[in-house]
């Protein structure tokens, strides 16, 4: 990971997926510059591939539940691109797939 998560502009929510990521997730992703400011969405991209990114958000989750929109950098067909009221443990295996970790 290229910044350190405790010092992210982030809600509690979004820092704990941080803090929570696996050495092997944290070396395959690192944390995009915050353009919106927005505290309940956080976006990681691959170390190598610019456009393969995951938009972890909290709005419209049930509560202790995360959404995370997936971003490609080609189209993929019949892959998911989103997944919603996931809990923890499976956001971050989510992740770990995503980013091939």
């Amino acid at each position: 990971m290229n910044s350190n998560p405790w010092a992210a502009p982030k809600c509690r929510e979004i820092r704990r997926v941080l803090v929570s990521l696996d050495e092997r997730i944290a070396r395959a992703c690192e944390l995009v510059p915050d353009e919106g400011g927005d505290p309940q969405i956080v976006t990681l991209r691959h170390t190598e591939l610019d456009k393969l990114r995951a938009h972890v958000y909290l709005h419209g989750q049930r509560s202790g539940t995360y959404g995370i929109f997936y971003e490609y950098p080609y189209p993929v067909p019949g892959i998911l691109e989103s997944e919603e009221n996931l809990p923890l443990p499976s956001l971050l295996a989510s992740l770990a797939l995503h980013f091939d970790a």
